[in-house]
C-alpha cells in the first residue's frame, strides 16, 4: 500500500478510475468502448506536447512556447501540403520546423543564459507571429486527403495514432530508464552544479531538452492536423500551460530531477478525461478549466500530505530502531 501512495502516477490513475466510475454511474454511455477510445484519441496532442515539456522540466527549466511551436509546425505542414509536397516530406518539414524552434529556445537558454521563462515567452510571440506571416492570417484549409487518411486507420478498434503514441511513450520510457545519456536530464535537474563537477555535459543536456520539446510539439502538430483536417491560427493555443499542468499532475517535479514519461502521459490523459466527463455530465464547457484547476490543486495537496505522513512514519521508525539498538 505504501509504494502505491508514494507514486503520484498511481494516485492520479486511481483518482481517474474513480471519476470514470462516478461519471459512468450518472451516464452509462460513458462506459461504452467507443467513448473510452475517443478519450484516448482526444488526449494524443496533449500527451505528445507534455512528453516534450517533461524533458525541459526535468532539467529544472520551463518552456511556455510549446503550444506556439506546435502551431508553427502545423502551419508548415499545411502550407507544404497545399504546395503539392508528398505527405512524408511535409511531415518531415514540420518536424524540422518544430525541432529548429526548440533549438532556438535551447540556444537562448543554454548559451545566451536568458532565463527560460523570458526566452520562451519571447519565442511564443515570435512563433505565433510567424504563423500569421506565413498564412496571411488565414486558416489553412482544403488539405489533401493523404494527411487525413492516417486518422481513419485503426487496429482492433483503436485508432492508428493511439497505437503510435503508445509505442513512442514506451520508447521514451525505456530510454529515460535504461539509457545512460538520458539519465543526464535527471542529474542536471537534481543538482546542476554537482552534475557539472562530475563532468556531465550540462549545457548540452539542457540544449537537448528544449530541442526535444520542439520535436515532440511538431509530432503533436502532425497528429492534430490529421485529426481535424485543417490548421487554424489558434492551433494548440493554451497547450503550454496544460502541458505543464499535466506534468505536475503526473509527478514531474518543477524543481527538476523527478518524473517519468508515463506520469506526464497519465497527467495529460487525466486532463482530457475531465473535459470529456463534464460533457457527459452535462456541465457547461465554461467550467472545464475551473474543474481541472481544482482537481490539480487537490491532487497536489493530497500527494504532499501523503508523502509527508509517510516520511514522518519512516523517521519515527528509524528513531525507534536507533533507540532499540542503543538499549
Amino acid at each position: 500500500m505504501k509504494p502505491l501512495l508514494r507514486s503520484r502516477e498511481a494516485l492520479v490513475t486511481l483518482l481517474l478510475v474513480l471519476l470514470v466510475v462516478v461519471t459512468g454511474l450518472f451516464n452509462p454511455n460513458f462506459f461504452k468502448p467507443d467513448s473510452i477510445v475517443e478519450i484516448f484519441n482526444a488526449s494524443l496532442t496533449l500527451v505528445l506536447i507534455s512528453l516534450g515539456e517533461m524533458f525541459v522540466i526535468l532539467t529544472r527549466g520551463i518552456d511556455v512556447s510549446v503550444g506556439a511551436t506546435a502551431g508553427l509546425a502545423a502551419v508548415v505542414l499545411g502550407t507544404t501540403l497545399n504546395l503539392g509536397w508528398p505527405v512524408g516530406a511535409a511531415a518531415l518539414a514540420a518536424v524540422a520546423a518544430g525541432t529548429l524552434a526548440g533549438a532556438l529556445n535551447a540556444f537562448g537558454v543554454t548559451f545566451l543564459r536568458v532565463p527560460p521563462i523570458i526566452m520562451t515567452l519571447g519565442t511564443l510571440g515570435i512563433y505565433r507571429g510567424l504563423m500569421r506571416i506565413i498564412t496571411g492570417g488565414s486558416w489553412i484549409e482544403n488539405l489533401p486527403q493523404s494527411i487525413k487518411e492516417p486518422n481513419l486507420w485503426s487496429f482492433l478498434g483503436v485508432p492508428f495514432f493511439v497505437w503510435l503514441t503508445l509505442a513512442l511513450l514506451a520508447l521514451t520510457a525505456f530510454v529515460t530508464l535504461r539509457v545512460r545519456l538520458a539519465r543526464y536530464f535527471y542529474a542536471v535537474g537534481d543538482n546542476e552544479a554537482g552534475a557539472y563537477l562530475l563532468g556531465l555535459p550540462v549545457r548540452w543536456t539542457q540544449f537537448a531538452a528544449y530541442t526535444l520539446a520542439g520535436t515532440f510539439a511538431a509530432l503533436a502538430a502532425i497528429v492534430f492536423t490529421s485529426q481535424i483536417g485543417f490548421v487554424s491560427m489558434n492551433a494548440a493555443d493554451g497547450f503550454e500551460l496544460k502541458a505543464i499542468a499535466a506534468n505536475v499532475l503526473g509527478g514531474v517535479s518543477l524543481t527538476g530531477g523527478v518524473g517519468t514519461p508515463v506520469g506526464a502521459a497519465i497527467g495529460a490523459l487525466f486532463l482530457t478525461a475531465v473535459h470529456s466527463m463534464l460533457i457527459f455530465l452535462g456541465v457547461p464547457g465554461i467550467w472545464d478549466n475551473a474543474f481541472a484547476g481544482i482537481i490539480l490543486l487537490i491532487v497536489v495537496y493530497v500527494d504532499y500530505r501523503v508523502r509527508s505522513a509517510l516520511e514522518l512514519q519512516r523517521r519515527q521508525a528509524r528513531i525507534r530502531g536507533d533507540a532499540g539498538g542503543g538499549a
